[in-house]
């Protein structure tokens, strides 16, 4: 399967590599009953948060109705590792199954692998903000996609991607926030206009406490940013002291999410100098300007 059939397939939901149901006869694809101590989940898996319940429910739904889709696995080495279909597995396990109804595909390779499984969960929405976020940065970095690739084949804004990416630039502790819907894509922007990573842990700490709004966390953001402005200024000759520009530095920051400052400035003129992290960074705010 070559790179450019693989992404048509994918663009239309995995339907040429992933059946929908139980059709030899559409699919020609043979069904087998494997021992499911055999399969292992598939390392390239971008989901890392399961919920019991949800698990436990489509297990009943199973028990009551059967499997209308079976697990796609490949076979590798003596065991099978699983291309889609994770929570049916679990909830096959769940139940107490023995046996797994699968397809097996062959000659699918690693990379492959990491890009069905990063597309399919993005294209079924089975993903929290983080995961989203990491699952584009592993489209980008390791399957060489462009961000304008990847918003035509996940159906995704070049913004949306872009705002997701920016998520991972948090402490990993407020992401923790976010995989568990503790504080929200809103909240979470705006603590990236904030680059300082104690402010940034405080104030999403306050946020969970107080049930604070977007809004709320926003302006505290503004007053940060003005605060530390004044504080960092004070002891340059070149003081910004011009509240149109320090409104300017306070909403890129807030747009690019990393810091922005104003270097060698003398009358009209100077430098606006916009901080980027790591090469995904560096990419996504590329992609901001050229937006």
């Amino acid at each position: 399967m070559n790179k450019q059939n693989s992404r048509k397939a994918l663009g239309r939901g995995l339907s040429n590599l992933i059946p929908t149901q139980f059709d030899n006869n559409d699919n020609n694809e043979e069904i087998h009953y494997v021992d499911i101590d055999s399969v292992k989940t598939n390392p390239f898996q971008p989901r890392t948060d399961f919920d019991d319940e949800e698990i436990k429910g489509l297990a009943e739904s199973i028990d009551n109705q059967g499997l209308l889709q079976p697990v796609v696995v490949r076979k590798k080495e003596n065991f099978f590792e699983i291309i889609s279909g994770e929570r049916r597995f679990r909830a096959f396990k769940f139940l107490g199954k023995n046996k797994l109804p699968c397809i097996i595909k062959n000659h699918i390779t690693d990379r492959e692998m990491l890009e069905l499984a990063l597309v399919e969960n993005i294209q079924r929405e089975q993903l929290n903000e983080i995961e989203k976020a990491v699952a584009y940065q592993k489209l980008i970095l390791e399957c060489s996609y462009t961000h304008e690739q990847l918003s035509k084949q996940i159906g995704k804004s070049r913004t949306s991607i872009t705002n997701s990416l920016r998520l991972l630039n948090l402490p990993e502790k407020i992401q923790e926030f976010v995989r568990k819907d503790k504080i929200s894509m809103g909240h979470a922007r705006a603590l990236l206009s904030i680059n300082n990573e104690k402010e940034q842990l405080k104030l999403a700490q306050k946020i969970i406490d107080n049930n604070l709004s977007v809004r709320d966390i926003e302006k505290e953001s503004q007053e940060i940013s003005v605060k530390k402005n004044k504080n960092t200024n004070s002891s340059k000759k070149n003081e910004i002291e011009d509240p149109d520009i320090l409104q300017v530095l306070d909403k890129l920051r807030y747009k690019f999410g990393t810091s922005v400052e104003i270097k060698n400035q003398s009358k009209d003129k100077g430098k606006l100098e916009i901080s980027f992290y790591n090469q995904a960074d560096l990419t996504r705010i590329v992609d901001l300007l050229l937006a």
